[in-house]
């Protein structure tokens, strides 16, 4: 039997199904940084590896490791489908954020689930640390509309909702499940899944896949678009938090975004102290102040603009990230005027020689900032100019509305 290196708690001897995965290494769960382990010596491989056979855990579900990933995702018995709605396994745990990563007005169903006697272990900043074997989930989907175009799928441009414990499938139409695991080696795997036509199960897509969709608004305004299934390279790109050590991990749920009630089948309870309940979350005490919902206007201006920045941006613009060398800093945490962009010149990006600074106080339109955040179409010209660079295809009205507020706000001029 192998031995873990239990959150919170003393070493002590694993269930089965780790020892069959750690064997006789020792895997100690990572600190902040997340995503890598520390072992003894590189574990052996899960039996079956490449051939899409299963270590199975206790409570029935089967764990995979993303390099033999099975073709359907009905396979990994987390979420369940008949074509008329979308349920969970017991034991799977949805989840909601304050504020989310905005993708082309999608609405998602998140979901994570750990195996018996495992728990995650609570940070009171940055994300939340998984143990090995636990699974993230976030299924894409929108509510149904009659698209024009007969080569479209139809879809109500709406601002997203939680989707309690079932998605209504005669109402909503589901387009991808993104899947994270935490494999034996301690790193991340993650994969992805396209609902097939019928909506009763979802096919493997290792190289991603563009869907033509039509947004509907409520007036009745219409605006196809290409969205884009990410390929797995993608995925890692999206998650990476330190490029030097080549980590990525599941960054959405973090203590300070999940304080906040969810409307479970049971009733409303607060997220954390649910998990906490459930006995799947260590070392919480008090949770950490609520991130700020960035659409409620009862919250300043500042604290919302810096929240959707955080959740938008601030996975590769910060010091260790994708865009650290930039010097735009762009979480939470980051205080420097400077770093967020107040009075800095511009570093990479085409097309940065027309501003001055990345954000020109009291003036959105001659800051490069909400200049690349306010081309979002593949066919942007030059086509770089997005920003971010994946996962969003339309222009976030509301969104970019709110960091135009936010600079405008600023009292102008610049030392």
């Amino acid at each position: 039997m192998g031995i873990l290196k239990k959150p919170g708690g003393a070493l002590g001897a694993g269930p089965k199904w780790v020892g069959r995965w750690c064997a006789t290494c020792l895997v100690v769960l990572a600190g902040c940084g997340g995503g890598t382990a520390t072992t003894g010596v590189e574990p052996p491989p899960l039996p079956g590896d490449g051939d899409g056979s299963t270590v199975p855990a206790p409570t029935d579900l089967p764990l995979f490791i993303a390099a033999s990933a099975p073709s359907k995702l009905s396979a990994w018995r987390h979420l369940l489908s008949d074509g008329q709605a979308l349920r969970l396994s017991p034991n799977v745990v949805p989840y909601s954020l304050n504020t989310p990563l905005f993708s082309d007005y999608a609405h998602k169903f998140r979901t994570l689930w750990l195996p018996a006697g495992q728990q995650i272990h609570y940070t009171a900043s940055g994300p939340l640390l998984f143990p090995v074997g636990a699974v993230v989930t976030k299924t894409f989907f929108y509510p149904r509309a009659t698209a024009q175009d007969p080569g479209l799928l139809g879809a109500a441009k709406t601002e997203p909702m939680d989707a309690g414990e079932v998605v209504d499938l005669v109402a909503n139409r589901l387009i991808e499940t993104r899947l994270m695991v935490r494999e034996p080696s301690g790193r991340w795997g993650a994969v992805t899944y396209v609902w097939d036509a019928d909506q009763q199960d979802a096919t493997l897509v290792r190289s991603g896949q563009n869907i033509g969709i039509e947004l509907v608004d409520a007036g009745g305004a219409r605006t196809p678009f290409t969205y884009a299934v990410p390929t797995e390279a993608q995925c890692v790109t999206c998650h990476a938090t330190n490029v030097s050590t080549g980590t990525f991990e599941a960054i959405g749920p973090q203590a300070h975004n999940m304080n906040r009630s969810y409307a479970y089948a049971a009733g409303s309870f607060n997220q954390l102290e649910h998990l906490a309940t459930l006995q799947l979350l260590a070392g919480y005490t008090t949770p950490p102040a609520p991130m700020v919902v960035w659409n409620d206007t009862a919250a300043p201006l500042s604290q919302r603009a810096r929240a959707y920045l955080d959740v938008n941006c601030a996975s590769c613009h910060n010091s260790a990230g994708r865009s650290g060398h930039t010097g735009l800093w762009l979480g939470l945490g980051v205080s420097d005027p400077r770093h967020l962009g107040v009075c800095k010149p511009p570093v990479g990006g085409q097309q940065n020689g027309r501003f001055s600074f990345d954000v020109n106080p009291g003036n959105a339109d001659a800051s490069f900032l909400y200049y690349r955040l306010g081309n979002y179409r593949i066919n942007s010209e030059p086509p770089r100019v997005a920003m971010p660079e994946l996962g969003r295809h339309v222009f976030h009205t509301e969104g970019n509305a709110l960091v135009r507020d936010w600079i405008n706000a600023m009292a102008p001029g610049c030392p």
